[in-house]
Formats: structure tokens, sequence, C-alpha cells
């Protein structure tokens, strides 16, 4: 087993924010939650020098960063501006969200599409995310939810960006928070990506990636595995992020002629939501992801990229394909700009 090695790597689900937080005891059917995820920020701030050790030590090439819970389109910004070589940037709804926490103003539709499009229009992002923008709760249906993710669409096609659509949900100590099991948007979204075979459907044109692909720090289930590809091999705009998978995961999508090496993308969660590894010795997989209850939340930054780059290490197959998969295909569908010309494999269609 050994390191994966690319000829240009992209790391397309990164937080380069970190921040302390307040845990807090609130009612789960409230307007918006700490933002969905029983928090409060306190003090957030780039991340940027730690990440680019871990991105030097491992011949990570560029990462794309984004915003999550806590965390503003604003510090992203000056990363990108400082270092416009080494990251590109997905917009969110943070402050919209920011306002509905600390109740300046409710969550609404029009707020967070004009701080989206807001953003877009300064042509500094390649695409939406962290998931598509939406607002917590059990009060909506799928149809009404719909309406709202069809809006995000038409900006990610009148921008000519990508947009992630989270799958999958946290467990362990993350989970006992009440990151996934409280919040509605989770039921309907993330832990059923059936639903995003309709959005695929609706714009053909605009590039979706499956965020995780199904496995976030959920151990070593994969029920929502089987769904992300499923949904992934009936259109061809649809992603799969494998920075979490081990390696025995990596091998049905390769061998699906609707799938294969290019329609993966490598993507880790580096940062403030690195997940650490369990080891179950002897067992398959022996080594996973997982949000441990019995450990507790970790003090300190989480090596993902040694793990995530000894998995994708294990597949014996073709250099060029394994390009692809670690940055080819993120290149291609973000417009990510690299040092040379023809470093990877073209399809050329009829």
């Amino acid at each position: 087993m050994g390191l994966a090695k690319g000829i240009f790597v992209v790391d397309t689900h990164v937080h380069a924010q970190r921040h302390a937080f307040q845990l807090q005891t609130r009612d789960v059917d409230s307007e918006f939650s700490a933002l969905g995820m029983g928090m409060h920020s306190v003090n957030t701030y780039s991340n940027a020098d730690r990440l680019l050790y871990h991105m030097d030590r491992y011949g990570v090439d560029v990462c794309v960063i984004m915003p999550a819970f806590a965390m503003t389109n604003e510090i992203d910004k000056e990363i990108v501006k400082k270092h416009p070589d080494r990251f590109a940037a997905l917009v969110w709804d943070v402050e919209t969200k920011k306002n509905a926490t600390d109740g300046k103003a409710p969550w609404t539709l029009k707020a967070a599409l004009e701080e989206v499009e807001r953003e877009l229009d300064t042509g500094m992002y390649v695409g939406i995310g962290e998931g598509i923008p939406g607002r917590g709760g059990r009060d909506k249906t799928w149809s009404e939810r719909f309406e709202e993710i069809c809006q995000f669409m038409e900006l990610a096609r009148k921008y000519k960006v990508i947009i992630t659509y989270h799958s999958g949900f946290p467990a362990g100590y993350a989970g006992g928070l009440g990151l996934a099991s409280s919040q509605g948007h989770y039921e309907n979204d993330h832990a059923n990506p059936f639903l995003v075979g309709e959005v695929a459907a609706a714009y053909p044109d605009v590039n979706i990636i499956l965020e995780h692909a199904g496995i976030e720090g959920t151990g070593y289930r994969t029920d929502i595995y089987e769904q992300c590809l499923a949904v992934a091999r009936s259109h061809h705009n649809v992603y799969l992020e494998c920075g979490q998978w081990w390696a025995e995961l990596y091998e049905r999508p390769l061998k699906d002629p609707n799938l294969g090496c290019e329609r993966l993308v490598w993507g880790t969660d580096w940062g403030a939501a690195s997940t650490p590894q369990s080891w179950m010795p002897g067992c398959v997989p022996e080594t996973f992801c997982d949000q441990n209850i019995n450990i507790g939340l970790p003090a300190h930054q989480i090596d993902i990229y040694g793990w995530a780059l000894r998995e994708v290490g294990r597949l014996n197959i073709p250099q060029d394909d394994l390009n692809m998969i670690l940055g080819g295909n993120a290149c291609r569908i973000m417009n990510i700009k690299t040092p040379y010309t023809r470093l990877f494999k073209q399809y050329i269609k009829k």
C-alpha cells in the first residue's frame, strides 16, 4: 500500500476555515437552529496556512474550498485572492443563514438566492455548495423542496458553474449532537440520493457533484452509497465524490460502463469536518472514516489526506485513469487551470 500520486491533484471538498463553537440545546423545530447544526460560531478564522502545509506534504495542487456551518464567503474569497493558483471556491447562503441564527431575519428563499447570485456575479466562484442552500426544519415536502432547489439550479445554469448535492449524514459524536436527525432537509435531501435524479433530469446541462457519495463519517454502512451509484449511472451530469471511500468502494463504479473513472472526483472534507479513521483488523473495510462517539470531538487537525491517498493508492488501474479521479474530472467540470495542457485523457464524442 502506498500514497497515490497524480499529475495534478484537486481536492474538491475542503473547509479552509476554523472556528471555536458553543454547543446549545435548542428546539430542533425552531425557525433556524444555529445554522441547522446546534452550534454558535465564535471567532471564525482562516486555516489556509495549515491547509497549505498539508497540501504540500501530500502533493495536492488545488483545493476547492467552501463554507459550512458558521463559516463565511468573505474569508474564502480572501484565501482565493491570496493564493489564486492553489484555491478555487464554492458559494453558499451563509449570510442569510447567520441572520436567521442570530434572530435578525428569518431565512427566506429570496434572500438566499439574492446572496448567492450577488456572490456569483463577482466571478470568483466555480460552483455552489456545500450542498444546495435551504432552510432546516421538517415542514417541507419534497415537492416544495424541489421547487427551491430548481431556483438554485437556474443560477448554476446561468453562471455555468457546478452545484453540489449533499448525500449521507454524520454518525457518532456528530450525529449525537443532532447534526443530521434533527433537520428535515437532511431527511429529505441527504438521506435519499434517489431524489437527485429528478434534479439531474430537469437540468441535464448542469453538472452535479454528489458530495461524499453516501459515505460521510458514517462508519462502514454502504446503503446510501448504493443509492448514489444507482443515480449516477442513470444521469450523465452526476459525479460521485469519493475521497472518503475505502479502496473496495472504488471497484464497482470503475467496472460500471455507465460510470468509470470519468465520473469520480476526489474530495476529502478536509478541515473543520475532517473525520477520524477507525480500525477493524482483518475485516473489510479494515479502516474507514467514523466519527467515533467513544472518542469524542478531536482536538487536533485530523490527517485525512494520508489515509485517503493510501486507499485510492491500493487501486491497480492505469495511471491516466487515476489522474482523472484525482484531478482531471474536477479540472474539466470546474474550469480549473493546469500548468500545462494535455495532462488528462480526452474523450471525443461523435
